[in-house]
């Protein structure tokens, strides 16, 4: 081996141990020596890049690869560069480059999948994905990977499997979105979740703490529930602030929180025999409904609570696929025949930073009126054909007035968030009416004559406790 390569090899030491200096130093004295040596110029690329001079770096870079247009490390590095620098197609492109170079190596072909998804190229993300995994099947980030792109259309089953895989291996990858949670809790495979290996970062173990929380109190465990709740309390602020879902499990946590207490304050209203189920599908809002006690139409009933997470009236009506259409699904695949089944659908549309406000901030000039009037009517709709299809009774329920404080909204904005709120209740009222699908009226038990919200029937700025619910059916039973 000449003296020059085996200098860069105790440069490649000094880097991996985290001394960019020493290696940078030996790269130079090499370059001082032989100035066209490839590998020096490369290394040098990425310590410079390290050290944050982009530029620098890729005409280090482009220098290595007139030397020697054969060696995979300098599109590899390229493509770190370019990556880190926001450009994704030129990534991609030096990434396939090194793939070309040696292409039975699995990594490579994993890198350019997850450029490929950065790129919202899906299918060929799935392709580059499933070379690395011909090439080395239990790599642990192609099947998470794999299991990403699954989840994301809706074939939860299958991404369940990849991904207990990945956690169950010696060295598991990371699980930030917590995917894995979400589809056991929507496959009704709670023991599972329960028996998982503890995840390592902080803030996965905070969104899989509360996940399970969720899921105890959906079985009506409520003392599993308290005491998963109060062991996710201390790690709230333990996650990385800008990891994905934080704000999400937060928010989850505050409504167990707030329904716990409920609970315990008002055990009378869980008590009694019910002489049949009511059983309640939608987004957190269903939280509320679960286990409660009411008296419908002179006949006592149990709320049941079917959690469809993250899911709002737009997923179930579009025919795309997606992961919130698949954990409808599923929560209906375990209603039987015959049941009463109420649907809580259409809050998170009415949000005043999701649903249909997001849409028109996108677009200010977009009809909200008629985006609001088509979305109602295509949801009561599709609930129709589900609950036919399935020998279901429909019941469908309101989305609650906003408890959020609208005074602080710009007038433009504020006019149409509550405007969409008003409207979604005003279609919901008319669809339902002119089908014949009892409506339970949360939005007009949540606001007062004057259409400000009562505050007293909200846990946060979009969640009711049980009160507002035991008041909208009494009203119900009084109409």
């Amino acid at each position: 081996m000449a003296i020059t390569d085996q200098l860069v090899m105790s440069a490649m030491n000094h880097l991996r141990a985290g001394q960019r200096q020493e290696a940078a130093k030996l790269c130079r004295d090499i370059l001082r020596v032989e100035p066209e040596h490839a590998r020096a110029h490369c290394l040098l690329g990425i310590i410079t890049y390290q050290d944050g001079d982009a530029a620098g770096a890729l005409s280090l870079l482009e220098r290595a690869g007139e030397l020697n247009d054969r060696l995979p490390d300098v599109p590899r590095a390229q493509a770190e560069v370019y990556l880190g620098i926001g450009e994704i197609e030129k990534a991609l492109a030096a990434q396939r480059r090194a793939t070309a170079m040696n292409p039975r190596e699995p990594m490579g072909h994993l890198q350019e999948a997850i450029l490929l998804q950065r790129l919202e190229r899906s299918a060929e993300a799935e392709i580059a994905a499933n070379r690395a995994l011909a090439l080395k099947p239990d790599m642990p980030g192609a099947r998470q990977l794999m299991a990403t792109l699954l989840y994301r259309r809706g074939e939860i089953a299958k991404a369940a499997e990849l991904l207990l895989a990945v956690r169950n291996a010696p060295r598991p990858a990371a699980d930030p979105n917590h995917h894995l949670a979400l589809v056991l809790l929507a496959l009704g495979r709670l023991d599972e979740m329960a028996a998982l290996p503890a995840a390592r970062a902080p803030n996965q173990l905070f969104g899989e703490t509360v996940t399970r929380a969720i899921g105890a109190w959906l079985a009506g465990d409520v003392a599993a529930c308290r005491a998963l709740h109060d062991r996710a309390r201390p790690m709230a602020g333990e996650g990385i602030t800008e990891a994905p879902n934080r704000s999400v499990f937060l928010t989850y946590l505050g409504i167990l929180d707030g329904l716990l207490a409920w609970r315990e304050a008002n055990p009378q209203a869980y008590a009694g025999t019910a002489a049949d189920t009511v059983h309640v599908m939608g987004d957190s809002h269903a939280l509320s409904h679960g286990g409660l006690v009411v008296d419908v139409l002179g006949r006592q009933r149990r709320l049941e609570s079917h959690l469809v997470f993250g899911c709002k009236a737009w997923h179930l009506v579009r025919e795309a696929p997606s992961p919130y259409r698949a954990f409808f699904e599923e929560a209906a695949s375990r209603i039987p025949a015959g049941a009463t089944v109420l649907g809580v659908f259409g809050e998170l549309d009415c949000r005043y930073k999701e649903g249909l406000m997001r849409v028109l901030r996108k677009d200010p000039l977009a009809d909200w009126r008629a985006m609001t009037d088509a979305l109602v009517s295509r949801y009561v709709a599709f609930m129709a054909d589900q609950a036919q299809a399935r020998g279901w009774t429909l019941w469908l329920a309101s989305p609650p007035m906003t408890n959020v404080n609208t005074a602080l909204i710009l007038g433009g904005e504020r006019e149409a968030f509550l405007g969409i709120i008003a409207r979604f209740n005003e279609r919901l009222a008319a669809e339902t009416a002119a089908r014949g699908i009892p409506l339970i009226d949360v939005h007009g038990v949540t606001r007062d004559g004057d259409g400000r919200p009562e505050r007293h029937h909200f846990i946060d700025t979009n969640h009711v406790r049980p009160t507002a619910l035991l008041e909208a059916f009494k009203r119900l039973r009084a109409n």
